[in-house]
């Protein structure tokens, strides 16, 4: 995204009264939305649409820093399970059935497990975690900035 303020606002973000997606600048009455704890992806859907002004992290080109996007795991986890549950030795795959029409051998009868009186009494599943709090806007390190302004000037 190629977001460039040429005039930046020096307006205090701090006092800026807080909207549902920014703060709204009481000097010229316009919304202010932070980029600056959002990924390229999540700035581009809150902007579309809107002509808002921006207060974003920008590095020495004066270029929008965004934050990056989380790793995509949910279209290999998907092939993993589906590798695992696939017969891997000889021996499972010549007991898998190679056509539909092929019958299952019949369920081999097992007794039900005795459970021991003590083990109803073992403790609960540990309490889960806590869940981490949000991370805020991101504070600028060296080399970067953060400027506040209409980008669409």
């Amino acid at each position: 995204m190629r977001l460039r303020v040429l005039a930046p606002c020096h307006e205090n973000w701090d006092t800026m009264e807080p909207t549902e997606v920014g703060r709204r600048c009481q000097a010229c009455s316009r919304e202010v939305i932070d980029l600056s704890g959002l990924t390229e992806r999540q700035a581009r859907r809150l902007l579309a649409g809107r002509r808002s002004c921006v207060r974003m992290r920008v590095g020495d080109d004066g270029l929008p820093l965004f934050r990056r996007e989380p790793p995509r795991l949910g279209p290999a986890a998907a092939a993993m399970a589906l590798v695992a549950c696939a017969p891997h030795t000889p021996e499972a795959q010549r007991l898998a059935p190679a056509i539909e029409g092929e019958r299952e051998p019949a369920p081999i009868e097992r007794p039900a497990p005795v459970i021991p009186e003590a083990a109803s009494r073992v403790a609960s599943a540990p309490e889960p975690c806590p869940p981490k709090p949000l991370e805020g806007p991101k504070k600028p390190t060296k080399g970067e900035r953060v400027i506040m302004g209409d980008p669409w000037e």
